[in-house]
């Protein structure tokens, strides 16, 4: 199941790039970035259900936009296939930047469930190779994320060049599972600059957000 979810997404999120950052997007232009703080978000927050365990646009740092919910209800639809059980799908583009952050949340109902996905995230190689599969070969072999170990029940990740459209930039990606939560996390940006939001700050914002849904519900 892990597999299916890591290399689904990671096409998807190759796919969406040349609309959401290297070209002009009028629809995300029209979403605005001013607009923090949504209905639906204080909505999700006082509800403290599964739905709430997200990244929002009012936790990252000004010049993002979040794609429209149109956008991320297909991009869910082509997820949750092959009875993958996607909870949340979210995706913030800053594009004066041409940086992404991108990421599902995905439900883990049964132990066994828990288990292969701690599985993969305890054997370094294997996620490498195979979040590394389908990729642009750009010969620099990938790196594993550093400052991840203190995120949620456990955590693991890497680091890509990729080669897109001609256009060199850097993918991290950052696997987690908190109690029946499990997330994928990518953040895309130019090779040579820095992410606006580490993608380990995101790790801890959803790692947050479980806590703040166990306690509600407690």
């Amino acid at each position: 199941m892990i597999e299916k979810i890591a290399l689904g997404l990671l096409g998807l999120a190759i796919g969406v790039v040349p609309t959401m950052v290297w070209l002009p997007n009028p629809a995300l232009a029209e979403a605005g970035v001013e607009e923090r703080v949504t209905q639906e978000s204080v909505i999700l927050a006082q509800a403290g259900t599964w739905a709430d365990v997200t990244l929002r646009l009012e936790d990252l740092p000004r010049g993002f936009t979040a794609m429209p919910p149109a956008e991320l209800a297909k991009l869910k639809e082509d997820l949750s296939q092959d009875e993958i059980n996607v909870e949340n799908v979210f995706a913030f583009v800053a594009q004066e930047q041409f940086q992404l952050i991108m990421g599902i949340t995905t439900r883990l109902e049964t132990v066994q469930q828990q288990q292969q996905f701690d599985e993969l995230l305890r054997d370094p190689e294997k996620l490498k190779a195979l979040l590394a599969e389908n990729l642009e070969d750009t010969n620099v072999p990938p790196q594993p994320l550093n400052n991840v170990s203190n995120i949620g029940d456990v955590a693991a990740g890497v680091s890509l060049q990729v080669d897109l459209d001609n256009l060199l930039a850097r993918l991290e990606i950052l696997v987690l599972r908190k109690n029946q939560m499990g997330a994928f996390v990518f953040v895309l940006y130019r090779e040579g600059q820095r992410p606006l939001y580490p993608i380990a700050e995101v790790g801890r914002q959803l790692d947050r957000r479980v806590q703040e849904v166990r306690t509600r519900r407690n």
